[in-house]
């Protein structure tokens, strides 16, 4: 079991890259959201990326800062549960503020940004808002 919570420690979250050797911060009501989702489809969730350092960040040539450099994103999937169900739920969570749907990276961002909702699709490079006509295409 997990240090953070029920079913994740600060491991699943840290970065991944060689030059900050594991560095992690965590917003702790993205955690909180995340057991929420867990606890539903009764299954574990993986998580693909979180926290990034400034020198991952780098190396990806990312413009911007990310809410992953500030330990506020995750990418995820739930094991055996299909993408667009667990888009579907995550919506529900009102802490949820971004959610990006990854169809060719197979898995969600989700972020605790302030402001509005910011609902997405990744197709090839770009980021598209998620009208209706997106939502239909890939089942959202």
């Amino acid at each position: 079991m997990g240090n953070l919570s029920a079913h994740f420690n600060h491991k699943d979250f840290a970065c991944h890259c060689p030059e900050c050797k594991g560095e992690y911060k965590i917003h702790l009501g993205l955690v909180g959201a995340l057991e929420i989702i867990s606890e539903h489809f009764r299954k574990n969730i993986r998580i693909v990326s979180g926290f990034w350092c400034d020198a991952y960040h780098e190396k990806l040539s990312r413009p911007k800062r990310s809410f992953h450099n500030r330990g506020k994103a995750v990418h995820l999937r739930v094991d055996n549960v299909p993408l667009p169900e667990v888009f579907k739920f995550a919506e529900t969570l009102p802490e949820l503020k971004g959610l990006g749907f990854y169809p060719k990276e197979d898995f969600i961002h989700a972020d605790t940004r302030p402001g509005e909702p910011v609902r997405y699709v990744k197709e090839g490079a770009a980021y598209i808002p998620l009208t209706p006509d997106k939502r239909a295409k890939y089942g959202l």
